[in-house]
């Protein structure tokens, strides 16, 4: 792989049969990959389109994004909000929701365009 062109290597990378921890283990290996996998290139952006395309509407061409960084902050958003979804049923189960039922969404400390996606991914699961 480290013989490879740049441009030949960044195409192999941004393949969408790779997942996230592929591209973290790959840039682990030697510093070449990492440098084809660095936080803001393209390939931390295609994992980040392949994974929440929806959300490519919130950023700008021009601004320069560590993708690595809004992957991990989606991610661990989504596992938030599942973690809080679960919970509802044994919170909710009586016809009165207290008044601060919803403050752990309110403290997130995330973009809520994250949360957002997450819950309309869940709502859109199969089985629900």
């Amino acid at each position: 792989l480290t013989d490879l062109p740049g441009e030949l290597l960044e195409l192999i990378l941004c393949c969408d049969v790779l997942g996230a921890a592929d591209i973290g283990r790959v840039s682990c290996t030697c510093r070449r990959l990492r440098e084809a996998c660095q936080p803001r290139g393209k390939v931390w952006r295609e994992r980040f389109r392949l994974r929440w395309p929806s959300l490519l509407k919130y950023y700008s061409h021009s601004e320069s994004v560590s993708w690595l960084e809004e992957y991990k902050a989606r991610h661990n958003a989504g596992l938030e909000a599942q973690r809080i979804v679960a919970s509802f049923s044994k919170r909710f189960f009586s016809e009165h929701v207290p008044c601060d039922g919803f403050s752990d969404i309110e403290t997130l400390g995330c973009p809520s365009h994250f949360f957002e996606d997450e819950l309309m991914c869940i709502l859109n699961m199969e089985g629900r």
